[in-house]
């Protein structure tokens, strides 16, 4: 909320609103005469004077009785696809099901009761009304007796698969056509984070076990483990309902892809002469922040003896700006002291620690986990996180999917100040696409708790 405002502070002078009816502003950029410098001073103690209350009344919930998924909806009756489905993919898995619950009880006393069954575990919610549930078929058989379940459904293999790669499975042939392409299956999260294994007992003994790297084995060639339950590999069967059908998978898509771009900042914002709008005493002093990008030019000079550690996290032996010099320009934006490149960043006394992720050998940029990621920021010491890069697919504008719910639960997790953690802020940027709306937003930018940037002067989103 607070840079959304100092956002709005800077727009104020250029808002056609503060000039009188009939003078001529022009259809050019206001020349920086007109803008007014504003200094800001933060006042020390003033978070922890703040008071709160927690409400512990409860309120009754309205909202009907349906799950609303990525590939259709499911109610009282059954479910209806949103998006043509393979014929082999509507096969059941028999260690998952959907509850729809209704409004008759709260969410929250109907999780609770299900967190009582053996051998059971709520995996995710599907809103506004669905609960999807895995389990022994002896735990399920409880899960659908608890008070306010008026549904229980069957889960289709589709729901675990992405759109892009349910689209080719519509071909003919299409599962021919997968082979060999760079995939990623995905296991579970608990309140940790990506986990590889799943193992649930029931009261009656039976047991659910099952580790994803066997799994990963079955179905890929030249796996690369990028964290806990993150296979990437070669698909090398066209047996993937046989592979989707395991209880420790959770996901299956294509390998993301990612892009870095320069070239557009200038022409977004309009503007081709650098200024400075804001005076501070901030300088980043006495913090770390971690830079995930391309890689980092270590004698560039805007640094010096600034860097903690600059760090392969894709595993090509090097951590060089060899291709783009992206990263060199982040994280001299971010924490650059103007000694080399004239213009001082933003945190000019902080400390570097970089991740780099192009691979210098292909000049292809990866992502390993955004989970991998924050975790070893945090790691070393760093509560700021800064990811200057987002997802080239267009099928992923907009959509809420791992990546989106790393930065999710890395945020949630390490704001639990309570628990002693000081919080970690991250920053995603924004697609590229202009003009912009809410669908050409990279998936990594569709998250509740960190917010997303992009470059315009008119223009301002702040999630």
């Amino acid at each position: 909320m607070a840079l959304c405002l100092v956002v709005i502070f800077v727009l104020q002078s250029l808002s056609p609103m503060l000039h009188p009816v009939g003078e001529q502003t022009g259809a050019s950029e206001l020349d920086s005469s007109q803008t007014d410098w504003v200094r800001f001073d933060l006042v020390d103690g003033v978070y922890s004077d703040a008071i709160g209350e927690y409400d512990h009344t409860n309120s009754l919930e309205d909202r009907p009785n349906i799950a609303s998924s990525r590939i259709g909806d499911f109610d009282q009756y059954g479910f209806t696809a949103s998006r043509p489905l393979p014929m082999e993919l509507m096969q059941a898995r028999p260690d998952l099901s959907l509850l729809i619950v209704d409004d008759s009880i709260r969410m929250e006393q109907a999780r609770q009761q299900l967190n009582q069954i053996q051998g059971l575990i709520i995996r995710e919610f599907i809103a506004p009304s669905g609960l999807l549930i895995q389990g022994t078929s002896n735990s399920i058989q409880q899960a659908s007796n608890v008070q306010g379940v008026v549904a229980t459904h069957q889960i289709p293999l589709a729901l675990l698969i992405d759109d892009a790669i349910l689209d080719v499975m519509m071909l003919t042939d299409g599962a021919d056509a997968l082979q060999g392409q760079a995939v990623r299956i995905e296991g579970w999260r608990d309140e940790l984070g990506p986990v590889d294994s799943v193992e649930l007992t029931d009261e009656q003994g039976f047991t659910i076990f099952q580790s994803l790297e066997e799994v990963s084995k079955v179905g890929l060639s030249e796996i690369i483990k990028w964290d806990e339950g993150r296979y990437e590999g070669l698909l090398n069967s066209d047996l993937i309902a046989e592979l989707i059908i395991q209880p420790s998978v959770r996901s299956f898509r294509f390998n993301p892809q990612f892009t870095i771009d320069n070239d557009n900042a200038r022409s977004n914002m309009k503007t081709n002469v650098m200024e400075s709008y804001f005076t501070t005493d901030l300088d980043g002093s006495g913090q770390i922040v971690a830079v995930a990008d391309s890689g980092l030019d270590g004698d560039h000079g805007d640094f010096g003896t600034r860097v903690v550690s600059s760090n392969d996290v894709i595993g090509d032996g090097s951590t060089a700006d060899k291709h783009s010099g992206h990263g060199t320009h982040v994280a001299c934006t971010v924490l650059g002291d103007g000694s080399k490149g004239g213009y001082t960043g933003v945190a000019p006394s902080a400390e570097l620690y970089f991740q780099a992720m192009e691979n210098d050998n292909t000049g292809n940029f990866q992502s390993p986990s955004l989970n991998y990621l924050m975790n070893s920021a945090y790691s070393a010491g760093a509560r700021t996180h800064t990811n200057s890069w987002g997802s080239s697919a267009a099928s992923q504008q907009g959509k809420y999917d791992s990546e989106a719910e790393d930065v999710d639960d890395r945020a949630n997790y390490y704001d639990k100040y309570y628990n002693g953690r000081e919080g970690l802020t991250s920053s995603i940027r924004c697609w590229k696409r202009w003009p912009r709306d809410r669908d050409s937003f990279s998936s990594s930018h569709c998250k509740k708790y960190s917010f997303s940037w992009q470059s315009s002067k008119s223009l301002f989103w702040c999630t």
